[in-house]
């Protein structure tokens, strides 16, 4: 039971699990569903005439027996009394009258007796007769087409369309219906006009025919037509049909083969790729969307492959840098601990080389904090109107006695107190100037200079740190804010991890300022951020 059940929804199975077999599907459907509109759309407009007047096919609801009508009751009526009529003969005028009014009523010898063909409404509404001038001369009703009334003033303004055209054929065959007459369906209204033509070949005037449109013709008999049509239909659709599929299948397979192909080569590679191999990428062939989508897959890896190097290079160089400060401390505890039992007294050197390593260590694991916060996008800022002197003077005054008694720099202010307010977090400013000012120090000489200076810039307030230290070589200086830049060349002095400008870039922008670097070799370097002025 279970692998019958399992054999029956194979097909279902592989539609939803295989590409190329949706494709194939879909074009299938696709050729199908276009010849099956079609046959609705001719069948909408031979049965519900709104439909005909939405695709603009309302010659389809023409009655095919008008115009066929209109040339036999002409006969019938007789051409020679025709013309009479129109010539102003009394006489022939009141027989053509008599007889206009039988063929509407239905009651003409040879021909079908109302209902029979039919069980629909009256199939012939009005019949007149015009001579070459457009004016009535005889009519079924004269109500509806008074004698001596023009044509173009009569009840039906289609009459003046078929008898224009009937006079510009000039008795000649009409290409559209392959015979003397016109016919058209106009504002659900059959119509058909025949020329009444003399033996000198002029035509002397014309004879119309109103009816109503096929479907108002077919009436209750409507839906054995329809019947009817549908079998007829169901053979031409398999004529349509079969040598369509016998093209639409293979082209669809063949489709489906080359897109399938594509994608199971990416989806090998992602799986690749999520196994852990880094370096696998996709040959794109194309430009198409599976080409782009592969580009990205490859600029994807590409970016992976990169954060996985500056990972590794992270975690290296972090256990290095926190493994530097560690062991300096423990040795340094251990002389300490080995002087006290000794009864030496210890030396206020150890004691500055612990606090020394200690700070390195609380400035290294505040950068990891606020990068982990910068990357999870959690990090909080509390905006207010904030002083620039008040902070840059701050952090001057904090950094100036380090940077004196390590290295002999001296670290100034110009900043002018009457710089306005920015709006941002004073905090974040802070550890924004701290990591500027600790970075010029870490590169510049004994006897250094770094000065802090701002100045105010249409909306924005830019604050200027520089130095005068060894300056950053050309090829380096764009790489300058990228994380782990100077960790990955390992040319830094202990305590730099490669994360402060990284976050200072960040930390910049998240107010909505910019950053930037100038240096020269040598001379050396200016870092200039911006804040918005509160």
């Amino acid at each position: 039971m279970h692998a019958a059940w399992y054999g029956l929804c194979t097909p279902v199975r592989l539609f939803r699990q295989r590409t190329a077999i949706q494709l194939v599907v879909s074009y299938v459907a696709a050729v199908l569903l276009a010849i099956t509109l079609i046959q609705a759309t001719i069948i909408a407009t031979l049965f519900w005439e709104p439909a005909a007047e939405i695709f603009q096919y309302e010659q389809v609801l023409l009655n095919p027996f008008i115009g066929e009508n209109s040339r036999s009751y002409a006969l019938w009526i007789g051409t020679d009394r025709l013309i009479a009529a129109i010539d102003g003969d009394e006489g022939a005028v009141g027989t053509v009258d008599a007889r206009l009014a039988q063929i509407v009523s239905g009651h003409v010898p040879g021909f079908e007796a109302p209902g029979t063909r039919f069980s629909g409404e009256q199939e012939i509404a009005h019949a007149v007769v015009v001579n070459p001038d457009g004016v009535v001369v005889a009519a079924s009703d004269p109500a509806f087409a008074p004698p001596g009334t023009a044509v173009s003033d009569v009840g039906r303004h289609e009459f003046a369309q078929v008898f224009s055209q009937v006079i510009a054929l000039g008795g000649q065959i009409s290409p559209d219906s392959a015979n003397l007459y016109v016919s058209t369906a106009i504002d659900g209204r059959s119509v058909a006009a025949y020329p009444i033509v003399a033996d000198d070949g002029a035509v002397r005037g014309v004879f119309l025919l109103e009816g109503p449109t096929l479907p108002a013709l077919l009436g209750p008999a409507r839906g054995d037509f329809v019947r009817q049509y549908a079998v007829e239909n169901a053979k031409q659709f398999w004529l349509f049909s079969i040598p369509a599929l016998l093209v639409a299948i293979p082209f669809g397979v063949w489709r489906a083969r080359s897109i399938s192909k594509r994608l199971d080569r990416l989806a090998g590679a992602a799986d690749s790729l999520a196994e852990g191999n880094l370096d696998t990428r996709v040959t794109v062939r194309r430009r198409d969307e599976i080409g782009r989508l592969a580009e990205r897959f490859n600029e994807m890896g590409e970016r992976i492959a990169a954060n996985d190097r500056s990972r590794r290079a992270f975690i290296s160089n972090v256990s290095h840098d926190l493994r530097t400060p560690v062991s300096i401390i423990q040795g340094t505890v251990e002389r300490m601990v080995e002087a006290r039992e000794s009864g030496r007294p210890v030396d206020s050197f150890s004691v500055d080389v612990i606090q020394h390593e200690t700070r390195m260590l609380a400035h290294l694991i505040d950068d990891l904090f606020t990068l982990a916060k910068l990357e999870e996008h959690s990090l909080r800022l509390d905006r207010t109107a904030m002083s620039v002197p008040g902070v840059v003077n701050e952090a001057v005054m904090g950094m100036r006695e380090l940077a004196w008694s390590q290295q002999k720099v001296t670290v100034e202010s110009l900043v002018n107190p009457d710089i306005p307010p920015v709006y941002a977090d004073p905090t974040r400013v802070r550890q924004v100037i701290n990591n500027l000012l600790y970075n010029a120090l870490r590169h510049t000489p004994e006897g250094g200079l770094i000065v802090v200076q701002a100045v105010q810039r249409g909306s924005t307030v830019e604050i200027a740190i520089s130095d005068t230290g060894r300056g950053i070589p050309p090829e380096t200086l764009p790489n300058v804010f990228t994380r782990y830049y100077q960790a990955e060349r390992s040319k830094r002095k202990a305590g730099g991890s490669g994360l402060g400008l990284s976050i200072v870039k960040q930390i910049v922008e998240e107010h909505g300022g910019t950053i930037v670097v100038e240096s020269q070799v040598g001379q050396g370097t200016t870092f200039r951020f911006s804040l918005p002025v509160a």
